[in-house]
């Protein structure tokens, strides 16, 4: 094997063990001690007390009190075929959003990761969470203790609602009227078969009074807000609740998208104000979207409670509030305004988010499967993915899919891998006189550069002619790479025996114990991970042995030696769908070896004519 082919090898290797170590320690979750929680209150109180802020005066302590969420507050549940929702009536907020269940003719399904036979709902509202769909006034009047956060909502259906197939949709509406002026009405309509629910809001002014009832505050953009937050639960694996270490997560948190480019976290300041189509929290796997009207005209703003920060692993951004705010209007005396908006919450499935369009807007573009980063390679991703779900369609399987693509992958790879296998045989045939010039010019660096380059001429070899065809190879790698830890297709996907989920690691037996290591944690025996570590093995006895040069040094073979035990532990916890794909990819690059060997003979009708025509002076 060629040392620039090795040296490409341990690079890779490097790359991803520090990528490992990098993502695998992003979410360690601190201890939560009580001592420290009581200091924290303490140190709370003071800084009150150093304010000026007497206990007494705050606005808790007032007898008309602002309302807040309790658990004894009336819930109204709302029950369809797909998702289960619970409103807190005094609040009209979200508290739960669960997935139920898979939607028909769709591979996606929703177990629980504890136990993967249990059909569990996925609840995607955190605990913690009071801003989903609330409901803010940029108006300090309206805004401030005296109306609403004091008001209480009165939903006209409290006993709640249940779709079925024979009832296909339904509406809830919850009611408030703040200071005798304004009458807010919040009107959801839901579906049984489908993830979006529609939001209507209704702006009444009920007062006789002469002059308009300006919603919104001093600037322009600034009558309303509508927010999701603070976080979106996380889809923890079981290892990764064991440890406190979720794995690799990628553009999650609050995203907002203005119709270019791509979605962002936050907008640039010049762009603070641009018109957005859609702004929302997003996970690995799932996300809620709140989809305004266009006509409303409204911008975004992230609310990042840095002081409150809590860290737990089972909120992913639970700090960070998507926030939709609508320009000011007025409201003269008895008229009223309704504005729409679509909501979204549910996996992050191109199949689902493509059709969704804008209310009142059908032709305008929103583009919502860009909510789904592939990263860098993303192109190149989401053709992968339309080749794995073709295949997907016809074997039903993803696990035989990921088999099929790989050797569909090594197929078309085959003239670059083959010219790589030529460059290196020709390469090997070299090594006598290449030993020989630098024997004759071991004092003359300048000297044997050129003789060596004579050498390569007159040969035709190209010294890096056995590394640069594996460069396009990287791409296709961490491209699938990203597929299989992003996609939702491949989430709770079966493939056969105990291997129950593609985007899990496989657990043959679990171990009563752990062993902590740099890049890993054992605490379960993992059969791909070791056959794939086997497979590298004999790579490298099939492959790398054919192809290895009289000057690999010794340091070179040792790393060799080690590299199949570093893939076991490098992919111990990784996701069985890529260490699947990684192993077939050993062991039909080790066919592919046996194929150019025995029938195209490569090397060998070149062996005759490389004989060198004279000798380097």
């Amino acid at each position: 094997m060629g040392a620039r082919y090795i040296l490409a090898l341990v690079l890779m290797v490097g790359v991803m063990i520090a990528w490992s170590l990098i993502f695998g320690n992003r979410f360690v979750p601190e201890q939560n001690n009580p001592a420290t929680s009581e200091q924290t209150s303490q140190d709370e109180t003071s800084k009150e007390s150093e304010l000026g802020v007497k206990e007494e005066d705050s606005v808790d302590s007032d007898p008309l009190m602002m309302v807040q969420d309790s658990p004894d507050d009336p819930k109204v549940h709302i029950r369809t075929s797909i998702y289960n929702i619970t409103f807190n009536e005094k609040l009209a907020i979200a508290k739960q959003w669960e997935l139920v269940e898979k939607k028909e003719n769709s591979n996606l399904r929703f177990p629980d990761r504890s136990d993967i036979a249990k059909d569990v709902p996925l609840n995607l509202i955190p605990e913690t969470a009071l801003d989903c769909l609330e409901l803010q006034f940029g108006n300090s009047y309206l805004q401030n203790e005296l109306n609403l956060r004091r008001a209480t909502w009165k939903a006209d259906k409290p006993q709640g609602i249940q779709l079925s197939d024979t009832q296909n949709e339904g509406t809830l509406t919850f009611t408030t009227t703040i200071d005798e002026q304004l009458k807010v009405a919040k009107q959801f309509t839901f579906y049984n078969d489908r993830y979006t629910v529609d939001l209507a809001l209704t702006f009444e002014n009920v007062s006789d009074a002469a002059e308009p009832l300006v919603i919104g505050g001093n600037e322009q953009w600034s009558g309303y807000e509508m927010r999701w937050g603070p976080g979106i639960n996380a889809d923890l694996l079981v290892h990764e609740k064991e440890t406190g270490k979720p794995g690799r997560r990628s553009a999650e948190g609050a995203k907002t998208y203005i119709g270019t480019g791509k979605p962002t976290r936050e907008l640039k300041q010049e762009l603070a104000l641009e018109t957005v189509l859609w702004a929302g929290i997003n996970s690995q796997y799932f996300s809620a979207i709140m989809i305004p009207d266009p006509e409303l005209k409204a911008t975004y703003t992230l609310d990042n409670a840095k002081a409150n920060k809590r860290e737990n692993i089972l909120v992913t951004a639970p700090t960070e509030t998507a926030v939709l705010t609508i320009p000011r209007f007025k409201l003269p005396s008895q008229q009223k305004q309704t504005h729409v908006f679509r909501l979204y919450v549910g996996p992050k499935d191109n199949a689902l988010l493509k059709p969704i369009t804008a209310p009142n807007a059908p032709d305008v573009p929103i583009h919502l499967p860009k909510i789904i980063d592939f990263g860098i390679f993303g192109l190149l991703a989401w053709g992968m993915l339309w080749v794995v779900n073709g295949l997907y369609n016809i074997f039903q399987n993803y696990g035989v899919a990921i088999i099929l693509m790989t050797a569909l992958v090594k197929i078309i790879s085959f003239p670059l891998t083959r010219k790589a296998h030529i460059s290196m045989k020709k390469m090997q045939e070299l090594q006598p006189q290449l030993t020989e010039l630098r024997e004759k010019h071991r004092d003359d660096p300048q000297k044997l550069n050129k003789a060596t380059m004579r050498i390569y001429k007159e040969n035709g070899v190209n010294p890096l002619g056995g590394c640069i065809p594996w460069l396009p190879q990287l791409p296709i790698f961490w491209a699938l790479f990203a597929l299989l830890g992003s996609a939702v297709e491949f989430r709770g996907a079966p493939f056969f025996f105990w291997i129950d989920d593609l985007s899990a690691p496989d657990t043959l037996y679990k171990l009563p114990f752990s062993i902590p290591l740099i890049v890993t944690q054992i605490d379960a025996i993992r059969f791909l991970p070791i056959l794939n570590g086997l497979t590298t093995w004999l790579q490298q006895k099939f492959v790398g042995g054919m192809s290895a040069t009289p000057t690999t040094s010794n340091t070179q073979a040792k790393i060799m030696q080690f590299m199949p035990l570093i893939f076991v532990f490098l992919f111990y916890n990784w996701a069985s769908g890529f260490v699947l794909y990684w192993l077939c990819n050993n062991v039909f690059t080790v066919a592919q070896q046996q194929i150019q060997t025995r029938f195209f003979h490569d090397g060998e009708s070149e062996k005759q004519e490389t004989t060198p025509k004279r000798k380097s002076n």
